[in-house]
């Protein structure tokens, strides 16, 4: 009796170890350095950000809808107020931007900025700003930056400081979710709340 309770106990044990689940592999991304990471994003040259934006300057608050796409150095960025209602788009490469409002003449520049700023009151400097989105600094001009567990907190670049509270993982790449982007009277508040790396091309 007693060795067939012990040869009971011992199915027992070996079918739990038989069934026991398996633990799945974790969704976290892999960590790497600040220099692995900035290389890795650097790396993304194609991308969709589709993200809520807050305008506030002086004092007054707008929102809308923006969507993003970048493909290299061409860009197209549109703009949409309440209930899908058309708004501006902004679209160029690094020679030539196009700022274009319904029922309007196309504006042509070759700075972003002077374009927003000259007809919505005003800007983003879309030169530097393919960088920030993507949570690192423009290689075009001095930065200063501020790290923490190896990603972007804080950056200081032309006048601008951008905060970047809160992170989520795209095809194992850390991107901005919530940023931040201040200039003297100016602040832009976007939350990303969906990434597409390797979007389609982008006409300009």
């Amino acid at each position: 009796m007693k060795l067939a309770i012990g040869l009971f106990l011992s199915l027992l044990v070996l079918a739990g170890c038989s069934t026991a689940p398996q633990k799945s592999s974790s969704s976290e991304p892999a960590v790497f350095s600040w220099q692995e990471h900035f290389k890795n994003i650097s790396n993304i040259q194609q991308w969709d950000a589709s993200a809520k934006i807050a305008i506030k300057v002086k004092g007054k608050t707008q929102s809308a809808k923006m969507i993003w796409l970048q493909q290299n150095n061409n860009y197209q960025i549109e703009f949409s107020g309440p209930f899908g209602h058309a708004g501006p788009k902004l679209h160029g490469d690094a020679k030539m931007a196009t700022l274009l409002i319904p029922k309007e003449q196309p504006i042509k520049g070759n700075n972003t900025s002077e374009l927003l700023q000259k007809r919505l009151g005003w800007q983003l400097p879309v030169e530097n700003a393919k960088f920030w989105i993507l949570g690192i600094p423009s290689p075009l001009s001095e930065s200063k930056v501020t790290l923490k567990e190896e990603r972007l907190t804080t950056l200081q670049q032309d006048g601008w400081t951008i905060n970047y509270p809160k992170y989520k993982t795209v095809d194992n790449h850390p991107l901005p979710a919530k940023i931040i982007l201040t200039k003297e009277d100016l602040r832009l508040l976007l939350i990303i709340y969906k990434w597409k790396i390797n979007a389609q091309p982008v006409n300009s």
